[in-house]
């Protein structure tokens, strides 16, 4: 079973307060076990040296913990926050798997499209993202941020998805996919039966990974910092820019 984290960063708002670039990534690694030990490991040393275990470990939450008044000024890295996340992202490229992404420039995006719901322009642009790995591997687990869509979307998100790689796979002469897909948030591993929690957290942690290469890879392209991003580009195998 070939494993798959997905996370974004942006927003698909179109307007004042919205974000410029809307960015998908996954990352898939050759072994799970690897990628969920490294974030572990991280977690628990961000924890050991002051972080609040109350407040999700995620790039935006680690970059702006200079801010963050729920973040103690105990906290090792309070005021260098660059120094977890250049860690973390070295650490994810010395995993052996690629990381992929699409990258939409929002003001570009048609008049029409902009009305459109965000959960439609989502699955579309996801759908863009992960045709390549739901196409050529015969077995998928994926891991989704499930904070993104709402939960009566999940259905919709999911069946989008089968129907449209369930196509394309026919249309190449591949059998159907042997496929899971789960929508988890970072709360996921106190809401789930005991037996469940371990592939929760796995997936938790997969996802963890995705978001903090989704932030280098935005920070590329919203900030023009191509700092974060260098230190990932080994890894990624394939990209695709939309309206530019």
């Amino acid at each position: 079973m070939r494993h798959v984290f997905m996370d974004e960063s942006g927003s698909l708002g179109f307007g004042p307060g919205g974000t410029d670039y809307f960015v998908l990534a996954i990352i898939s690694p050759e072994s799970g076990s690897a990628l969920n030990k490294c974030m572990k490991n991280f977690n628990a040393h961000l924890i050991a040296n002051g972080w609040n275990p109350k407040v999700e470990i995620k790039a935006s939450n680690v970059w702006n913990s200079p801010n963050r008044s729920d973040i103690p000024v105990s906290y090792k890295y309070k005021n260098s926050p660059a120094e977890p996340i250049e860690y973390i992202l070295k650490a994810i490229a010395r995993i052996d798997g690629y990381i992929e992404y699409v990258a939409i420039k929002l003001e570009t995006v048609s008049a029409k499209l902009q009305t459109a719901p965000s959960t439609i322009l989502y699955n579309y642009f996801a759908l863009q993202l992960l045709k390549g790995p739901l196409c050529y591997f015969p077995m998928v687990e994926l891991f989704v941020d499930r904070r993104n869509r709402e939960y009566h979307h999940l259905l919709k998100f999911d069946g989008y998805l089968e129907g449209k790689v369930g196509i394309e796979r026919a249309e190449k002469g591949r059998p159907p996919l042997v496929h899971k897909i789960h929508h988890l948030h970072h709360g996921s591993a106190n809401e789930c039966k005991p037996e469940e929690k371990p592939n929760i957290e796995f997936g938790i942690r997969g996802i963890e990974a995705a978001d903090f290469a989704c932030w280098a890879i935005k920070c590329k392209f919203e900030n023009s910092i191509d700092r974060w991003y260098d230190l990932i580009r080994t890894r990624i195998k394939w990209k695709q820019h939309l309206y530019f």
